[in-house]
């Protein structure tokens, strides 16, 4: 079996999708991105599966500072994963009586108008989704209640007392498979481009106007501090229906540093 790292518990919504883009995945859950990060590092994993962009809370920009902290590590997949929350319980709970509902915080941001709608239900933050289940569970407790997959319920025994509850239900969230000096596990369609430029007017302008003249697709732009000095960016470009030629044509006009971070 292939290993494969996430960040969170078994139950995660990134277990899932592993388990989902990966043939007979081995999952193993990390506290934290940098801990899933460095297992591919230490190569005790294949792959790890990152979030990197939600279709309702944005991108997750740290994914991108690690793929730049380490030349070795390749985007070579991704997968774009539906997101339901569930309203979770203790067999037997009762939906009128909980008191409290316990969640990671992006997951309780998604669900605000049933939370606002069951206001005896009081949002209580926690580190993971699917922690959040076992919890519970080891609580035992019918008055408390958590958010999260339904592979999470499943997992640790617990019942779905309300399915589907986030705000919209186009809720979905781009993952990067990430491999220590991979390639692309398929024939690629996108790349992920990374730029540090010159901190002087118009420097970003001539590097998008290089990437335009190569025929090449902007689809997503993310700035981050660079940490080299107070208010300085790098830039990261992904870029959709891309060649190597294209990519070549591109780089050798920018005037700074690139890296391509993977195809994918």
């Amino acid at each position: 079996m292939t290993r494969v790292a996430f960040q969170g518990e078994a139950g995660a919504f990134s277990d899932d999708a592993a388990q989902t883009l990966v043939d007979e995945a081995e999952t193993i859950g990390y506290g934290t991105f940098d801990d899933a990060i460095a297992a591919v590092q230490r190569g005790d994993v294949t792959y790890a599966l990152m979030p990197v962009e939600n279709s309702i809370s944005g991108s997750v920009p740290r994914i991108y500072d690690l793929l730049w902290a380490d030349a070795r590590l390749s985007i070579v997949d991704e997968i774009v994963y539906r997101v339901v929350q569930n309203l979770i319980g203790v067999p037997g709970a009762d939906v009128a009586k909980l008191r409290e509902v316990r969640s990671h915080p992006v997951a309780l941001e998604q669900c605000r108008t049933f939370l606002g709608a069951h206001p005896h239900a009081h949002p209580i933050i926690v580190a993971d989704t699917a922690g959040a289940v076992r919890e519970i569970m080891t609580l035992g407790d019918p008055t408390v209640g958590a958010i999260a997959s339904a592979l999470a319920a499943v997992k640790y025994n617990a019942d779905i007392l309300v399915p589907a509850i986030q705000d919209v239900d186009d809720n979905f969230t781009r993952m990067f498979l990430v491999q220590r000096d991979g390639a692309a596990r398929k024939a690629p369609t996108r790349a992920c481009l990374a730029l540090m430029l010159a901190n002087k007017k118009g420097s970003l302008r001539d590097a998008l106007d290089a990437i335009a003249d190569a025929g090449l697709d902007l689809r997503t732009l993310v700035s981050r501090p660079s940490l080299e000095e107070p208010f300085t960016y790098r830039f990261y470009c992904e870029i959709a229906r891309a060649t190597q030629a294209q990519l070549d044509a591109a780089l050798a006009e920018i005037k700074g540093t690139a890296r391509v971070l993977g195809f994918y």
